[in-house]
């Protein structure tokens, strides 16, 4: 009987300090608030948008983030989804959110008692019927556990995405008219410039040519 009565105890106590120290840990870490992009046009390519993550590192060593984005029902609480703004569904892929860490890539390594900015950028498919669209995605911050943790605290930012009413219109194609005439000009500059220089040069030959005589 005392046995299972320690057994108890061990285990409220280790709830109690699991509780405390994730409690402790998310203290140290935070991000910036939720955001709305307004207006993005489905595009041939990924672009880059105004509005940026700030990742806050409030503990006394180094630690790493691992960036990634969700969409809500990828989460374990399917709740969630009925907490959607009014319209907003979420967004079909997630890959059409692309958080990006300095220098590139998923990860984001922050100084104790720093910040870090960390880049969104959009590749939503150029398609008709994905203008005037309202999505919601995640943006999930997991702080790595470094050696001895076990908890790796995590903290959600949504991302209301408008997309525009219309397409926007397309890049030329590399063999456009446009690029053959720049193509065209710049080869022309080169003949003058070739041809000026051979003059010149024949120039100086006939003097030197008439000197001697």
């Amino acid at each position: 009987m005392r046995a299972e009565v320690l057994t108890v105890v061990s285990l409220s106590l280790g709830m109690i300090f699991a509780t405390l120290t994730s409690a402790q840990s998310q203290d140290t870490f935070s991000i910036s608030g939720d955001f709305t992009v307004e207006n993005a046009p489905p595009w041939v390519e990924p672009y880059l948008i105004e509005k940026k993550l700030v990742v806050h590192n409030g503990d006394n060593i180094k630690r790493t983030f691992i960036l990634r984005a969700l969409t809500p029902e990828n989460l374990e609480n399917p709740k969630d989804l009925e907490n959607l703004p009014l319209q907003y569904e979420a967004i079909p892929e997630p890959s059409w959110v692309i958080p990006m860490a300095p220098g590139g890539g998923q990860e984001i390594e922050i100084e104790e008692n720093s910040s870090g900015v960390v880049d969104i950028w959009l590749n939503i498919p150029r398609q008709e019927n994905l203008t005037s669209q309202k999505w919601e995605a995640w943006i999930s911050v997991r702080r790595r556990a470094e050696i001895g943790e076990v908890l790796e605290p995590e903290l959600i930012c949504k991302v209301w995405i408008d997309t525009s009413a219309e397409l926007p219109p397309p890049q030329p194609p590399p063999n456009s008219p446009f690029i053959l005439i720049a193509i065209l000009a710049l080869g022309v500059a080169a003949a003058v410039v070739l041809l000026v220089l051979w003059l010149r040069r024949r120039k100086e030959v006939g003097k030197k040519i008439v000197l001697r005589v």
